[in-house]
């Protein structure tokens, strides 16, 4: 009982970001997540390429829901302290922000659709293949690394 109580006092005095572990280094659990989840939305992606369905939702939620995740990314990318992990998180705020502003700005949609989208499904897979790297990496990373 002593070593737990000793170990809590030990992380209670610490900064908290000496205490977070890194979310993707060296777990393969959340790298091979994120991956399967990026390869997912760029499937989506390709399929609407190849059907021809460049159109973007534009409703009220869909807006909302690209502003919650570009949110939720930008939280993410000033929480993390690993570069690697930052570069993946920056990846996946491109995407969402370029889906807020495909869906936030309409107008530009009949020029510059079937581009986003292309651009969108490089990005995913970009994002996949990046993923998948992180299980193979020996650990966490320094914030330079």
């Amino acid at each position: 009982m002593e070593a737990l109580a000793g170990h809590h006092e030990r992380s209670r005095n610490e900064p908290d970001s000496s205490r977070t572990p890194h979310l993707l280094c060296g777990s393969r659990f959340w790298s091979l997540s994120s991956a399967l989840g990026c390869l997912y939305l760029g499937w989506l992606c390709l399929a609407r390429i190849r059907g021809q369905q460049y159109a973007w939702p534009d409703d009220f939620w869909s807006v909302v829901a690209y502003v919650v995740w570009v949110v939720f990314l930008l939280v993410l990318i000033n929480e993390t302290h690993c570069f690697r992990e930052r570069l993946l998180f920056v990846l996946l705020l491109a995407n969402f922000g370029l889906g807020l502003l495909m869906a936030a700005a309409p107008h530009l949609q009949p020029m510059t659709a079937r581009t986003a989208r292309e651009i969108s499904l490089a990005l995913w897979l970009l994002g996949a293949g990046y993923a998948v790297s992180f299980m193979f990496r020996d650990g966490p990373a320094t914030k330079e690394s």
